[in-house]
């Protein structure tokens, strides 16, 4: 009479046993979503960006994107991202080297390129929601002290404290889609401890090898209640590119 008990608690027990086995860690989910984006390739995406100011007056912009990654080596990875309309931000462009650490911006109007470093990070890009350190590097455990907060049955969501000490944020509160591996939604927390910025993900592609391919995304500020939105059109991988492409040199001439 007892058999069922017995054979129904030890079913129980390795069924929870397995489930703690199998459970990620933070640093895990991060090294997972890691090996989602792109990697070793370069991409040329071409989009609009959507602004929206906090009187419901949009802006549409046309933007490209160049972009190259390195899995083995992060310090090779950079892209450029450059305004195509309207008229009074054309050919504004960024250039981001070595994972973010060194940033440079292109204004047409001054004819020069200026270095963005230190406080300057802190400024937004061309009238934008994103901080030029906003688009600095990904979001590895190199660079986050990150926790698990919690999970469900389509989410993890995990809290992520920067190293970087001269952080625009006290920490992140991330949503990662559990079949996929990719953030649905960040929080950013400001450095007293205020909801700031939040980015949500409407729609990704994924691609035949596995990894993701952000598509539209809405990124607004809950300070100044303003909004960008970015769709991206077409995205090619594996173009050719000239030698020394990701370059100051480039980013200042009328055409890429």
């Amino acid at each position: 009479m007892k058999k069922p008990f017995i054979f129904t608690f030890v079913a129980l027990f390795i069924l929870v046993f397995t489930a703690q086995v199998l459970a990620l860690t933070a640093d895990e989910i991060l090294d997972r979503m890691e090996e989602k984006r792109t990697i070793d390739t370069t991409q040329k995406s071409i989009g609009k960006m959507t602004l929206t100011d906090d009187k419901g007056k949009q802006e549409i912009r046309d933007l490209v994107m160049y972009s190259i990654d390195d899995s083995q080596n992060p310090q090779n990875r950079a892209f450029i991202f450059r305004f195509l309309s309207p008229a009074e931000v054309k050919n504004v462009t960024m250039l981001s080297l070595k994972d973010g650490e060194e940033i440079y911006l292109f204004m047409p109007a001054f004819k020069k390129v200026r270095r963005i470093a230190g406080s300057s990070k802190k400024e937004k890009f061309a009238g934008t929601n994103f901080s030029f350190g906003d688009f600095s590097g990904g979001y590895s455990k190199d660079d986050y002290e990150a926790s698990l907060a919690s999970e469900d049955d389509l989410s993890y969501v995990l809290d992520l404290k920067p190293n970087d000490p001269d952080s625009d944020y006290s920490k992140l509160i991330m949503t990662v889609d559990k079949e996929k591996f990719y953030f649905k939604k960040i929080e950013f927390i400001d450095l007293n401890g205020n909801p700031w910025k939040v980015l949500e993900v409407q729609e990704v592609q994924e691609e035949e090898d596995g990894t993701i391919t952000i598509l539209k995304m809405t990124f607004q500020d809950l300070k100044d209640n303003t909004k960008s939105y970015i769709e991206m059109g077409s995205v090619e991988k594996d173009i050719e590119l000239p030698k020394n492409f990701f370059s100051v040199r480039t980013i200042q001439r009328p055409e890429l």
